[in-house]
């Protein structure tokens, strides 16, 4: 019994100092990995890390996206239009939030396209990452597309507008020349209708006159009878 436990004893300081050793060799192992990464860094060229800085690049968006809808604007409305007409104004503004939502979101499919390309240079080959890339490709043409579309509306929606504002103007005109006309034919009118009452009372005066004349002449005549 004394000598069973005599060689459990034995036998566990045996497995403890295997143990030891092991984590030992485990330890100088690891530190040999990482000794061997730092200096592969040191070896390989450094890949210089880029961030996005999202507030700026959106600033620069909506500058950008201002200048595009006033070119539009301006090439088919006078500048007096857009500032004036307040649905054109608003038209304006819609149309630089639409603009640029549109850039600043290819923007990041971009940043994010060039992440993953960098993430597969440097050896990430996981079919995930190829498959995440694809969507973000398909997604970046997809806005590509939405962007290009809504220029050609943009475009259709101001050249309507020249259009409907020239019709507009011109009934303006049109009825501001009938007000004109209208109150010049009832001025006229009213003149005429004095213009004959005085001719017409005239012709009285006259036809009184003339007649008074001639009823005098004939007391005349009758006296010198007598």
């Amino acid at each position: 019994m004394a000598n069973n436990k005599k060689i459990d004893q034995e036998a566990r300081k045996e497995e403890l100092k295997r143990r030891e050793e092991l984590e030992k060799l485990i330890a100088n192992t690891s530190q040999e990995i990482t000794t061997g990464v730092d200096a592969t860094k040191s070896l390989l060229p450094k890949r210089s890390e880029h961030f996005l800085d999202y507030h700026k690049v959106k600033h620069v968006l909506d500058k950008e996206s201002t200048e595009i809808v006033v070119s539009i604007a301006e090439f088919y409305l006078d500048g007096d239009v857009i500032e004036k007409v307040p649905y054109v104004k608003q038209k304006t503004k819609v149309d630089q939030i639409t603009v640029s939502s549109l850039l600043f979101q290819m923007k990041t499919a971009e940043h994010a396209i060039i992440k993953l390309l960098g993430e597969i240079d440097d050896g990430n080959l996981h079919p995930r990452t190829f498959e995440v890339l694809a969507s973000l490709q398909r997604s970046k043409m997809e806005i590509v597309k939405h962007l290009a579309q809504f220029m050609i509306i943009m475009e259709n929606a101001y050249k309507n507008f020249q259009e409907d504002y020239r019709i507009k103007k011109a009934e303006t005109i049109d009825e501001d020349t009938e007000e004109t006309d209208e109150k010049f034919r009832m001025r006229g009118s009213k003149q005429l209708i004095q213009a004959l009452h005085r001719v017409k009372e005239n012709e009285f005066d006259s036809d009184s006159i003339e007649q008074t004349a001639k009823d005098t002449k004939n007391n005349k005549e009758d006296g010198d009878k007598d």
